[in-house]
């Protein structure tokens, strides 16, 4: 039996996947990766200027976008999202935000996988500053308003138990 397993395993690494995954060449990478760290470099500076409602441009407004944190899903659509970050901005009155060690993978024509490290700090309308950090993956998408994000994961560091 275990035989039988060993070769279905080795059958389906040969499998076709059913997302398609174009090469691209080393010109159309390096345009997608750069133009993909645009959209990064702009979400602080765009945080920095309007706080948190500045992250509705850069969100995709699709039924594919989600937002998870922490091993929770937070935002499970663009309009959960919207609602949120719409009230949340009327508690916050600014976000200071730093990607440190920024990457861009391409992945196909459109479509790029993002990851950094982050440190954040949130002040509230009192004046009360929060600061933390942690690691963000997401994926951004072109679409007809250019790059956007189209799903993010945000963890912090988790105390160690004793």
């Amino acid at each position: 039996m275990r035989a039988f397993w060993v070769l279905v395993a080795l059958t389906c690494v040969g499998c076709d996947s059913p997302v398609e995954r174009r090469q691209l060449d080393p010109d159309h990478a390096s345009a997608l990766r750069d133009s993909v760290e645009q959209l990064f470099e702009a979400i602080p500076e765009d945080l920095a200027a309007d706080g948190p409602i500045a992250w509705l441009r850069h969100f995709e407004e699709s039924p594919e976008f989600f937002m998870a944190s922490a091993g929770r899903l937070v935002f499970p659509s663009s309009d959960s999202a919207e609602t949120f970050v719409t009230d949340l901005s009327r508690r916050i009155a600014a976000i200071q935000l730093r990607w440190i060690d920024l990457r861009v993978v391409p992945v196909n024509p459109g479509i790029a996988v993002v990851r950094a490290s982050y440190e954040e700090t949130v002040t509230d309308t009192a004046g009360i500053d929060v600061s933390f950090g942690g690691y963000m993956t997401g994926v951004a998408r072109h679409d007809n308003q250019g790059w956007r994000v189209q799903h993010l994961h945000w963890s912090s560091p988790v105390p160690e138990r004793e």
